[in-house]
């Protein structure tokens, strides 16, 4: 009996924290979307933000762009084609294509490369004997290799504007803005939900980045589509190559250094987002395990550091935003034996749980508006749609939860550094998965066969506090098993 109390007031207090935390964070993200808001037609930094429309300099830096590549024959040729159409005074560019590749990549590289070679362009074939570091070591190797002031990256499904170097160098007057990243932008946005999700989700993001930049807070860098400066990533010692997140690492240690970011929301690169569940699941345990990495390798630093009491709220809550996300995965678990353990009648656990619905329904109401401004998502929807889209949008990160618990998982028993690269499109080279993503598929079916024994229970035992959350995991899982059967039939 004795055993069971203390388990009832663990499982309890657990519970609370996770709901407290999430509180703050959301009243956090409250506080950034306002500031967003209020520069909603984009501001850099209060430093850049004194640097507008400059388009010319008397002498312009040499620029290296790189692009880092892996397997990468569906879109190789269209990035180099993008890339070579970049306008920049041709003597003071050059570009490097870092080729790790074990297939017809390389071979469909070095013919565009040798085509633009002709026309003069500066453009050379870069190749590692092997690929060791994976993404943050092939970039080590371009550095080397390279001899501009700054650096540009290009992940392989990107496609850059013409003038993006014309709009982002001339704000580097500052010797102190160490790095720039700009906006990202979705081609396939509108090809599933899956791929509205994600670019839903990645646009509040960048919404929410625009308000960090503004007050000066700690933010997260993409990493493709961002130029660096060569002072400031030598003064770092270049990508760390101990995590999956390399970008995300040089980007917290630019930031403890005391180098200064900007954010430009209005040049944007065009990307494409994974089609597939088996993708998207994978992606989402990488990043995972790497943020969550990266915010305990970096949280001694981060406490360190002199900072106001808000910049300082801001940066947990931007570093251990993957951890939080990850812990909602163990309030999901906690339902079923609370409706054992604990007796509800006259405990205040069940407006604890309310407490937290009320927060998420702010939460995703505000998350959907942020997404739709960040995504460049326009176009108007009726009340019942949007509400109805909102908690759709909110069931998705249950899954996403199971995912960044795995990684998590994975971070805490020391598992670092291999690297599984993210498949975009619809490609059916998608059936070609790691042996991870069968761990995460049956987690998918055991969370949907647990939340619906979840929910039996606590309609037999009118616990109806655990019915909202019991639901929705549901559905959130029920959509991923439903995508994936789907991609399954779609390659038979």
């Amino acid at each position: 009996m004795l055993m069971l109390t203390v388990l009832s007031y663990a499982a309890q207090a657990v519970f609370f924290l996770v709901v407290v935390c999430f509180i703050l964070y959301v009243l956090l993200e409250l506080r950034v979307l306002g500031i967003s808001r209020r520069v909603e037609r984009h501001k850099l930094t209060e430093l850049v933000s004194q640097l507008p429309g400059m388009l010319a300099l008397p002498v312009w830096p040499r620029v290296s762009v790189l692009l880092p590549i892996y397997n990468e024959a569906a879109v190789i040729v269209r990035l180099i084609d993008a890339v070579c159409r970049l306008q920049y005074p041709t003597s003071s560019l050059e570009i490097l294509v870092l080729d790790d590749s074990t297939d017809n990549t390389s071979t469909l590289a070095q013919a565009r490369i040798d085509y633009h070679a002709d026309l003069g362009v500066s453009i050379r074939y870069v190749r590692r004997a092997s690929n060791e570091g994976y993404k943050a070591g092939n970039l080590l190797n371009g550095i080397r290799q390279s001899s501009g002031e700054f650096y540009v990256i290009f992940d392989a499904d990107f496609i850059p504007q013409e003038d993006f170097l014309l709009r982002t160098v001339p704000y580097f007057q500052d010797p102190q803005l160490g790095f720039l990243q700009t906006g990202i932008g979705y081609e396939n946005r509108d090809a599933s939900f899956l791929t509205r999700f994600q670019a839903m989700e990645m646009g509040h993001q960048q919404y929410v980045t625009v308000g960090l930049s503004e007050d000066g807070d700690m933010a997260s860098l993409s990493g493709s589509s961002c130029v660096w400066r060569r002072a400031c990533v030598e003064s770092l010692g270049g990508w760390n190559a101990s995590t999956v997140t390399e970008d995300v690492d040089l980007g917290y240690r630019a930031q403890f250094g005391n180098w200064k970011y900007a954010y430009m929301r209005d040049v944007v690169s065009m990307s494409v987002l994974p089609e597939t569940t088996s993708a998207f699941r994978v992606q989402r345990k990488r990043w995972g395990r790497g943020l969550i990495h990266s915010a305990f390798k970096h949280a001694r630093q981060m406490f360190r550091q002199r900072m106001p009491l808000m910049q300082r709220l801001h940066a947990i809550a931007m570093m251990f935003s993957s951890l939080l996300l990850a812990s909602i995965y163990i309030l999901l678990l906690l339902c079923l034996p609370l409706s054992y353990l604990v007796d509800f009648e006259g405990l205040g656990i069940h407006w604890v749980a309310w407490l937290f619905f009320g927060f998420v329904a702010i939460w995703g109401l505000n998350n959907v508006f942020a997404a739709r401004k960040g995504a460049h998502i326009g176009e108007q929807r009726g009340i019942l749609r949007t509400l109805w889209e909102t908690y759709l949008y909110v069931a998705m990160f249950l899954p996403m939860a199971w995912y960044y618990f795995a990684g998590g998982m994975r971070a805490l028993f020391g598992v670092h550094g291999d690297f599984h690269r993210t498949l975009k499109g619809g490609s059916k080279k998608s059936v070609i998965r790691p042996p991870v993503h069968k761990i995460l598929w049956m987690g998918d079916g055991f969370s949907f066969g647990y939340s619906a024994i979840t929910l039996w229970v606590a309609i037999q035992k009118a616990n109806y506090f655990l019915i909202p959350i019991s639901v929705t995991a549901c559905l959130g899982f029920g959509m991923m098993l439903v995508g994936f059967w789907q991609e399954e039939r779609s390659i038979k």
